[in-house]
């Protein structure tokens, strides 16, 4: 890690620590001292007032959820018209089959099952849906809305076993969520780099890991990003900022290396290739 890296996870601790001291201390005191006030008084206001953070935080995710179906449907739209314009792949990519086809469209219909039973089928769940405060039943529809959501997006992909990546002599596009901004030009990359971001994924179980990335910076990105609904292009540029924080300013695109498997070093040696002088081998610290 660097240390620009360092301090995003310093600024981290000041946040999660504290909260899970308290909560320990909680634990220990209803726990070993017979000592409820804590949960009697402190958590029970809480639990009786509507919390202000947790509607803030979900109507953030409404925010990003709106922005993502938006931009899903232009790119509905557009995707025939597109695939015409790139011309012949050098590399073209497909997300796994089985996967692809299966698995993520049986467990959206699950969810989507499971979610409608909870709202209309009496006797499901033990509370009741009218009975709920408003960030609860925020938090319901959030995730009702997201089921429908993924079930079509799923099904689609499914039925269409459509690449995610595909590059040629003009430029390359990549959508490992079925967003982006269409095809890149080779000519619209001013530098670009292999960069080791922070990540998310399931395997940082034992603490915050970096995952290789390919961070690409373009010589126009408001006129690449154009594409984007109002929306996603204010919640790219958020995450823009902290991509190039962390890589020393390169990152406009980012092209994550878990995403393309055993293809990776192939997909970085046509990029290499295709930039020249303009990959960069080392970032600054």
């Amino acid at each position: 890690m660097n240390k620009r890296q360092f301090k995003i996870l310093s600024l981290l601790q000041w946040i999660f620590y504290p909260v899970a001291a308290l909560m320990l201390l909680a634990f220990l005191a209803d726990a070993f001292g017979g000592y409820r006030y804590w949960t009697d008084a402190v958590w029970g206001f809480f639990d009786r007032a509507e919390d202000p953070v947790a509607i803030i935080v979900i109507g953030l995710f409404y925010i990003v959820l709106v922005a993502l179906v938006w931009q899903f449907l232009l790119i509905e739209f557009s995707r025939p018209r597109l695939r015409r314009k790139i011309g012949p792949p050098l590399i073209e990519l497909y997300p796994p089959r089985f996967a692809t086809r299966f698995i993520l469209p049986v467990l959206a219909a699950f969810f989507v099952v499971g979610i409608n039973a909870m709202i209309f089928v009496p006797g499901t769940v033990d509370f009741s849906i009218s009975g709920l405060d408003l960030a609860p039943l925020l938090f319901l529809f959030f995730f009702y809305s997201v089921a429908h959501f993924l079930l079509i997006a799923f099904s689609l992909r499914a039925f269409r076993n459509m690449p995610f990546f595909v590059a040629t002599e003009e430029g390359f596009i990549y959508e490992p969520g079925d967003v982006s901004p269409g095809l890149i030009k080779w000519s619209d990359i001013s530098e670009g780099a292999e960069a080791a971001l922070l990540s998310s994924g399931s395997a940082n179980i034992g603490g915050p890991r970096t995952r290789p990335t390919i961070v690409l910076s373009l010589k126009d990105p408001d006129a690449v990003f154009d594409v984007y609904n109002p929306l996603l292009r204010e919640i790219n540029q958020v995450a823009t900022r902290i991509i190039k924080y962390q890589s020393g300013g390169v990152g406009d695109i980012v092209l994550a290396a878990e995403d393309f498997g055993v293809h990776y070093d192939a997909v970085r040696a046509l990029i290499r290739d295709k930039l020249g002088t303009r990959w960069t081998s080392r970032l600054p610290e």
